[in-house]
């Protein structure tokens, strides 16, 4: 069987050589940069009266970063 002069994987009908670890690694730093923004500016919609701490906005943060990832990588299906 023939193999592929890019990923030397075999080389069928519907062969397509899997994308590089640096685009990968860019998708899914741009996911969790606009999770935890919108995981931020919802709190910060939502909490008019200042009454949330800096360790609630963090943890907003990180939980939304955390869910953009997780839907990412679940729609892209790896």
């Amino acid at each position: 069987m023939a193999t592929c002069p890019r990923c030397k994987g075999h080389l069928t009908d519907s062969h397509k050589c899997p994308r590089r670890p640096v685009i990968v690694a860019a998708e899914i730093t741009a996911a969790g940069l606009a999770g935890g923004f919108v995981g931020l500016l919802l709190v910060a919609i939502f909490d008019q009266a200042g009454q949330i701490t800096d360790t609630d906005y963090s943890i907003s943060v990180i939980a939304g970063a955390l869910i953009a990832i997780g839907m990412h990588r679940a729609l892209r299906g790896t």
